[in-house]
């Protein structure tokens, strides 16, 4: 299945309808209804594979209700390069999209507006060039994690080169669940994360630091403390040796970039998933930290 604007902005309307049709049966807004998860569907942007993931790297499988797939919007308007924010006060869904004024305007079908003579000139052979990548600019906030916007995601340089940062992220995290403090977590935000890609005031920094605040939270209320503080304990100390880079939990896209790491703990059947998620930055030409996800 292709995603293109087109379709992504359709999805939208088709959405809204559904919303409208479902309304006059319920006084609050909100409906039941009977939808279908597909797994077996799968999506391609402009032709390369994309896989769409909720807001903690979770893969997603598309709802099918009346003949229609259904996304996130989130999911689908970031592998669009759009910016999508939930306003909990107003209910709304604000959906941001970049582009010129004329980028639906067929200008290089317009007629030229000046004539060329008929007397033959001699011309110049055009240099020949090469699809070298732009360099990467130097002037990030110092300690800024980034990766070149040609790194390969199934090579082993930057994958492995990131896995410490990966290890701080996960023994904070093991800390701030025994102590009850996120100080650790908001000095690791503070030196890896950028705050804002240009200009959108999109505080990365501070929503990083919520979500990070919220987990500890929510983990730290289980009724097991002992568990908890065992399990906690375990990722305090965790090995750099234990840290793998792991394919299926890690993803690429012009825009976006996600590399997943697990964690293996010596008495647990399930590792520790830790996600660093990129966003491409065009005027240093690489993809820079915004995000961190347990």
């Amino acid at each position: 299945m292709n995603i293109t604007k087109k379709v992504f902005v359709s999805s939208i309307l088709v959405t809204g309808l559904l919303c409208g049709a479902v309304g006059v049966y319920a006084s609050n807004g909100v409906s039941v209804v009977q939808a279908y998860l597909n797994s077996t569907i799968k999506f391609t942007v402009n032709g390369s594979s994309w896989t769409p993931k909720d807001a903690n790297g979770n893969k997603l499988s598309p709802l099918v209700y009346n003949g229609s797939t259904y996304l996130p919007a989130k999911a689908v308007g970031e592998a669009m390069n759009a910016t999508v924010l939930w306003n909990g006060s107003s209910k709304t869904v604000a959906i941001t999209t970049t582009g010129s004024d004329t980028a639906g305007e067929p200008y290089n079908d317009a007629s030229p507006t000046t004539t060329t003579t008929s007397t033959p000139t001699a011309t110049t052979a055009p240099t020949p060039t090469t699809n070298v990548p732009a360099p990467q600019q130097n002037n990030l906030p110092s300690g800024v994690l980034s990766l070149p916007a040609n790194f390969d995601i199934n090579a082993s340089g930057e994958n492995e080169k990131n896995k410490s940062v990966a290890l701080a992220f996960v023994q904070a995290y093991g800390n701030a669940l025994i102590s009850g403090s996120n100080a650790g977590l908001d000095t690791l935000v503070d030196k890896y994360l950028i705050d804002d890609i240009g200009d959108y005031n999109m505080e990365y920094k501070k929503n990083a630091k919520e979500y990070l605040s919220r987990s500890v939270a929510s983990y730290r209320q289980t009724d097991d403390t002992a568990t908890m503080t065992k399990y906690a304990g375990l990722l305090k100390i965790a090995p750099l040796s234990d840290v793998k880079f792991n394919k299926d939990f890690s993803d690429k896209s012009p825009y976006f970039a996600t590399l997943g790491y697990k964690v293996t703990l010596p008495g647990y059947i399930y590792s520790f998933i830790i996600y660093l998620s990129f966003e491409m930055d065009s005027a240093t030409n690489s993809y820079i930290l915004k995000a961190v996800k347990f």
